[in-house]
């Protein structure tokens, strides 16, 4: 026997809702120039299908509008700008041209900077920046990042602090606000761009700890990596890959150094201390 859903006055048959997922009421829109459609009553909400339609346009061109600005030079320079995620934001301020170099070594390291980031452009190679902390991988990825904006073809750049960023990520699991970004929001952010810098990677553990990376952090980043399959991705470390293997899963590592080019920063000079000492 065929069921019958009671809409006021109007009685429909189970047949039709499961046949068009919609029942149209007797009442029109009320808004101007959309009075002659009549509102459903669509996935338990009145609508009107008029004001659905334009809806979807305009979101559709929003996004559009939105994702064409961003081809453009001025709209991948806000992209890193305004997602970027960072402990210090005066670090965008930071190029290629004012890394301080003193010796041949350090000179060297910047020069190649530059042939790096043609092979970036070139071959969509990823990039491991390793040395020990102060010696200016966090400066000369931000300024490989701007310098890919600029010369690239409609690719978006993104630094990201890998540990501020776990960190966000689990703050948002005890999130009182909605407007708030979930996990999923931040996967999706670093997905979308062309060019990831991930800054700080195994920073969370001391080499002297003899313990793994916990099980989100690594979830975490080869969930990134996965997803980024095909996309440049840039690290920095103060661990050699080698020693990322002991706190890391294979699979982890193993992205990593897929198309991998190595930048060696050991040897070279603290910026951050000489920085200190021009100041004083």
């Amino acid at each position: 026997m065929s069921k019958t859903m009671e809409m006021g006055s109007v009685k429909v048959p189970d047949s039709h809702i499961e046949r068009t997922g919609y029942i149209e009421l007797q009442e029109p829109c009320n808004v101007p120039g959309h009075e002659k459609y009549n509102l459903w009553h669509f996935n338990d909400e009145i609508i009107c299908p008029r004001c659905e339609s334009e809806r979807r346009s305009k979101k559709f061109s929003t996004q559009a509008t939105k994702k064409q600005f961003e081809s453009t030079k001025e709209g991948r320079k806000l992209f890193l700008k305004n997602n970027s995620i960072l402990h210090d934001r005066s670090l965008l301020n930071k190029g290629i041209k004012d890394y301080i170099n003193k010796n041949d070594t350090e000179s060297d390291i910047k020069k190649h900077t530059h042939t790096v980031v043609k092979e970036v452009l070139k071959n969509n190679r990823n990039v491991f920046m390793v040395g020990p902390p102060g010696v200016g991988k966090t400066h000369l990825m931000m300024g490989m990042l701007k310098n890919i904006n600029e010369l690239g073809d409609s690719k978006k750049c993104l630094f990201v602090s890998m540990p501020k960023l776990l960190s966000e990520m689990k703050e948002s699991f005890n999130k009182k606000y909605t407007d708030q970004k979930t996990s999923a929001d931040y996967l999706n952010l670093l997905v979308e761009a062309d060019v990831l810098g991930l800054d700080d990677i195994g920073s969370e553990l001391s080499m002297n700890s003899n313990k793994q990376a916990s099980n989100f952090t690594v979830d975490t980043l080869y969930n990134i990596l996965n997803a980024r399959e095909n996309k440049t991705t840039i690290f920095t470390s103060n661990l050699s890959l080698d020693e990322l293997s002991l706190i890391l899963d294979a699979r982890t590592v193993s992205r990593i150094k897929s198309n991998l080019l190595l930048m060696d920063f050991n040897g070279i000079t603290d910026k951050r201390e000489y920085e200190y000492t021009l100041k004083k």
